[in-house]
């Protein structure tokens, strides 16, 4: 299967439909030499310096180039190896920033989404598809293959993992391991709260404690709270749908009081929303809010749900009956 160069393209400018993502996950699964390429555009994306100083335009331009060099090749065999090559080097080469910063980096790829980023979306050399949240980062050895697929987490991220029976995914949250087959779940680790949390939405996981012991079964609808510092596990059941919805850039809400919904809201529009009454704030509600909404719409959705009015003036919300 030859790769039509414009895939490439919109996988490194994160433009890809979900079809065209399955073209190339198909291609990058006919041979070992495709994985090996796919896995050097992986890195290449994930590096915020190579958008820094190229474009769609100056890509496809340099691919182009090389692509009629290699045409003028009698041998097939040698075209396609040569094909590979010249793309792993062009893409390496086209930015000194972008060598520079793998150079800079010999033991791991780390993923980072700073505070007030937008959710980072990308799919693993294995298939595996990750959504790392704000403040969070991800570090992926460079040698992570379908034999060795072992990553480190601080911050929260959510994964569809590819299943593997002959090679198990496992997630370092530092005093706790997930090891997975194939399955999909939420792992939260954040260091200021001194707990690891994991929620688990499909499939089969198992806790591990610091020695690679198991410690913990997990089902479908379970959520998991270690702490360290007291070697305690608590369980409880969660809608999954809710507790993760922040993947989907969505908050889902289910029997929240008013009160709660409109904290989260001060935070993500930086408005100060004011509260009429305590009995309009303890109000329940059950509703999906999508972050690309403006408070606008989310203040008309609410309304619709409950006869509530609301007037905005400059960074201050007015909520009332």
């Amino acid at each position: 299967m030859n790769l039509d160069y414009t895939l490439i393209i919109k996988y490194l400018f994160e433009d890809l439909t979900e079809a065209e993502m399955e073209v190339l996950l198909q291609w990058r699964n006919e041979s070992a030499a495709n994985k090996e390429l796919f896995t050097a555009l992986m890195k290449l994306r994930l590096s915020h310096k190579y958008r820094d100083v190229n474009t769609p335009e100056r890509t496809l331009k340099a691919l182009g180039a090389i692509n009629k060099k290699l045409k003028k090749k009698q041998s097939y065999s040698i075209l396609r190896f040569t094909r590979y090559a010249a793309i792993f080097l062009l893409l390496l080469s086209i930015s000194y920033g972008v060598a520079n910063f793998f150079s800079s980096q010999p033991a791991a790829i780390r993923i980072t989404v700073a505070p007030g980023e937008s959710i980072k979306k990308f799919p693993l050399s294995d298939g595996t598809v990750v959504w790392l949240n704000e403040n969070s980062t991800l570090k992926i050895p460079h040698d992570f293959s379908d034999k060795k697929r072992t990553l480190e987490l601080e911050g929260e991220a959510y994964f569809d993992v590819k299943k593997n029976i002959s090679s198990p995914f496992l997630v370092d949250a530092s005093s706790m391991k997930v090891k997975v087959l194939g399955t999909s779940f939420n792992l939260k680790n954040r260091k200021e709260s001194g707990l690891i949390e994991t929620i688990l939405v499909s499939g089969k996981v198992q806790l591990l404690d610091e020695k690679n012991i198991p410690a913990y079964e997990m089902f479908p609808g379970e959520k998991v709270t270690y702490s360290p510092e007291r070697n305690e596990y608590t369980v409880k059941t969660v809608d999954t749908n809710v507790s993760t919805a922040w993947h989907l850039n969505q908050l889902r809400f289910e029997n929240a009081a008013l009160r709660e919904i409109v904290n989260k809201l001060s935070l993500i529009y930086d408005v100060n929303i004011n509260l009429e009454s305590k009995k309009l704030a303890d109000r329940k509600y059950r509703c999906v809010i999508n972050r690309d909404e403006t408070l606008e719409q989310v203040l008309d959705i609410l309304s619709y749900l409950a006869p509530i009015k609301y007037k905005i003036e400059g960074d201050e919300v007015f909520i009332y009956e």
